[in-house]
């Protein structure tokens, strides 16, 4: 190290020393002179202090923000968002003097107000349910900000042309990011920008927020993934993306957040972190109900701070003379009953509260006390005169009651006669009625005749008027809808004949049955006897008349009418036995068209038929029943089908026995303290099902469940919905499948059947109707 000042003192001249002290004299001069300006300047810039915020609702639906500082502030700068919708403005050289960040606001435009303070700056962030226009004002030491639909849109419209202009650049370009941990344990995301003029739009969306920046690139380097779950905040990674002349920012978090965004100058920051959660109505002082407070007490007698807390929270006091001792005690933000037990709890006093004076004494002494007046009033409760009270049950059961007055799980005893002879119980411990006290019960009347000390009576006396009251009852109508569509179509065919061949020489037949063939031989054989036993009656004719000596003119008509005389059977063909193929449609009610052809010696019929069926049912069973609040109820309309069963052992025989088919409805109601209904419910719904036989089937539908309804309302407990559709193809195996040819040997019946079943509940609380 050397000294430049002492380098020069020893190489100048004396008389130039002189001269070198004067200057280096002006020059400290002329330092201290300029650090005085800066540090003046500096103190001028930084001597701003926003001191408090105020909110107003101002006519349509405008809100006003009035800034006061402690001295006047500077013209603020800003600019306006539209996603979220958000005014931003700051103020140079102005620091934050408020107690907190964020203000809720109730105005139908904005939600709230964010002040930000980050050493250089204080930036006002109006958080909007939509983007509405603005203006501002400055009125001495006050900044005046009307927000709303009547204020001058110059504000919006100004900082509209800013980012127009700067959407239409693309030299935009994100620097860096980084990221850092908070003095406040959040995430603090920090976006370096090329330019100040960037403007950046913040959403979020369910565990992410998303920062964009229009006509923005993103470097290679900086096209990444930060993984930031080591800095122990709620914020996990941190994704930067550049595409189509866009960068986006996509901050991932953990649990439940909030955050806010703000820019200052070319530098963007989020800001992520917790809900702040407030203490003050948890758990731990949900019992007391006074005044939050901060006390701080040092070696301070426990009597004067009994005497300032009695003084300040407005109830008097009185202290017995064991109350002594001194405290030191600090508590912050804690409601002042609490206070005034944790300072009685330190020196192990008690007290006790008689309206509005508060008596404070050790704990001992005040058990003490509290044991000898329960001693005093026992015995006066022992010398009091008892009194007999009839008191008559309305609506409940008496025997119910006095199990309550007694502390007995059963009532008196059943009356033995018809004069009313009544049980009569003593009072146990647990019950109303005193150890002294006897309640007896009128079954034929239903009245308790209570006798017992007053103080006991008049407990009775309101016992009575709590539970002897009417009980309120429920209506519950169900419908059971049953909904069917029948669709049915089938389409057969049966043709068939019979014949011979002649001329043959051959007896060949053929036929759609063996009836057939055999039926042709046998009109086969029938014909050729008559023609034989014809040919007989021809020669016995002429024979006759040669014998006779007729004239031969007349013999041969003679002979013809002999052989006329026999009659000559024809072969005949008979249906159905004819028929090759008997697949037509069953039903008497089907369509049919039938064609035939006989010749000579052969015969054949065709007929097809055709059956198209729908139908539509619809069934609805409405049981209806009354019941009161939490009483089971059970309503059913049947049928009780009998049929024999076998009887067991060696004797055999049978037995006649029955199978229910019954519409029922099993309901328990209980109405709940908002007026609905909370149902347990069985319905069920049989029927006797088609072409059962000696032992009978039962269709069921049921359904068991337990609902919440309001009052009047209808609910669809459950459905069924069933659909069947079934394809039967009857037909002659192998020519049944050819092509064409097999509609000739095949029969097709298509049938669908669609059932929905439909259960609704409508529960109605019976209004009491007094009548007078």
């Amino acid at each position: 190290m050397f000294n430049m000042n002492g380098i020069l003192k020893n190489h100048l001249p004396l008389g130039s020393m002189g001269r070198y002290s004067m200057v280096r004299l002006v020059s400290r001069c002329m330092l201290g002179l300029l650090a005085l300006i800066m540090s003046a300047a500096s103190m001028a810039q930084e001597s701003v202090t926003l001191d408090s915020i105020g909110f107003a609702n101002l006519p349509g639906d405008r809100i006003e923000i009035r800034l006061t500082f402690d001295s006047a502030p500077p013209e603020p700068s800003g600019f306006v968002l539209d996603n979220p919708a958000r005014i931003s403005l700051d103020l140079l050289g102005v620091s934050s003097g408020l107690s907190q960040q964020r203000f809720n606001i109730d105005s139908n435009n904005a939600q709230s107000v964010m002040v930000l303070d980050d050493g250089s700056r204080t930036r006002l962030v109006v958080n909007l349910d939509q983007l509405v226009s603005y203006e501002t004002q400055l009125v001495g030491n006050q900044l005046i900000i009307q927000v709303g639909n009547d204020a001058q849109a110059g504000g919006v419209t100004a900082a509209g042309r800013v980012a127009a202009g700067i959407t239409g650049t693309i030299n935009n370009s994100i620097t860096d990011v980084s990221f850092r941990r908070g003095d406040d344990e959040e995430g603090q995301i920090i976006i370096d920008l090329s330019s100040d003029q960037v403007i950046g739009s913040v959403e979020q969306v369910g565990a992410r927020v998303y920062v964009e920046f229009s006509d923005t690139s993103v470097p290679d380097d900086l096209n990444r993934r930060l993984d930031v779950s080591d800095f122990a905040t709620v914020v996990s990674t941190v994704d930067v993306l550049g595409q189509a002349n866009r960068a986006t920012i996509v901050i991932d978090v953990d649990g439940a957040y909030e955050y806010v965004a703000f820019q200052s100058g070319s530098q963007y920051t989020v800001s992520v972190r917790p809900p702040i959660v407030d203490i003050t109505g948890g758990d731990a002082t949900s019992a007391y109900t006074g005044e939050i407070s901060s006390l701080s007490f040092q070696d301070i007698s426990i009597r004067s701070v009994l005497q300032i807390l009695a003084d300040v929270y407005d109830f008097s006091l009185v202290a017995g003379d064991a109350v002594s001792g001194n405290i030191t005690i600090v508590l912050d933000n804690v409601p002042w009953d609490q206070a005034l037990e944790l300072v009685l709890r330190t020196q192990n006093l008690g007290s006790r509260l008689e309206g509005n004076v508060l008596y404070v004494a050790p704990a001992i002494e005040i058990a003490a006390q509290e044991q000898l007046e329960l001693e005093a009033a026992q015995q006066a409760q022992a010398l009091a005169p008892l009194f007999t009270e009839f008191m008559q049950v309305n609506y409940a059961d008496a025997g119910d009651v006095m199990a309550l007055l007694t502390g007995e799980n059963s009532g008196s005893t059943d009356a033995a006669a018809a004069g009313g002879a009544a049980g009569t119980a003593v009072a146990p411990s647990g019950g109303i009625l005193s150890s002294r006290g006897t309640a007896t019960v009128d079954a034929r009347t239903n009245i308790i005749i209570v006798r017992d000390i007053e103080e006991k009576l008049e407990e009775v006396r309101a016992m009575m008027s709590r539970l002897d009251v009417p009980v309120r009852q429920v209506l519950i109508e169900a419908r059971i809808v049953n909904v069917s569509t029948n669709f049915g179509r089938e389409l057969g065919i049966r043709w068939g004949g019979a014949g011979s061949l002649t001329g043959t020489g051959d007896n060949f037949r053929y036929g759609g049955s063996l009836d057939a063939t055999t039926e042709q031989g046998n009109g086969r054989v029938a014909q050729e006897v008559a023609l034989q036993n014809a040919l007989i009656a021809g020669e016995t004719a002429l024979g006759q008349a040669l014998q006779e000596g007729t004239d031969p003119s007349l013999i041969q008509s003679l002979i013809n009418q002999a052989i006329a005389g026999v009659p000559i059977p024809g072969i005949s063909t008979t249906f159905p036995e004819s028929l090759a193929v008997d697949l037509g449609v069953a039903s008497t009610e089907a369509s049919s068209f039938s064609i035939g052809y006989t010749g000579s010696s052969a015969l054949i019929e065709l007929e097809l038929s055709a059956l198209e069926s729908s139908g539509n049912g619809e069934v609805i069973a409405r049981p209806k029943v009354t019941t009161q609040d939490k009483v089971e109820a059970i309503i059913q309309s049947g049928v009780r089908i009998p049929y024999q069963s076998q009887a067991g052992g060696t004797a055999g025989g049978s037995t006649t026995e029955f199978e229910e088919a019954v519409l029922s409805l099993t309901v328990t109601p209980h109405i709940t303290p908002d007026g609905r209904i909370n149902m347990e419910l069985d319905i069920r719904q049989d029927s006797v099902a088609a072409g059962s036989g000696a032992i009978p089937a039962i269709n069921t539908n049921q359904v068991t469940t337990s609902a919440l309804v309001s009052d009047g309302e209808t609910i669809v407990l459950g459905g069924v919905f069933r659909e069947e559709s079934t394809t039967t193809e009857t037909k002659t195996p192998i020519l049944g499948d050819l092509p064409y040819i097999g509609r000739m040997f095949k029969r097709t019946v298509n049938a669908s059947r669609r059932t929905e079943l439909l259960i609704f509940i409508t529960p109605k609380i019976i209004t009491e109707i007094s009548v007078r």
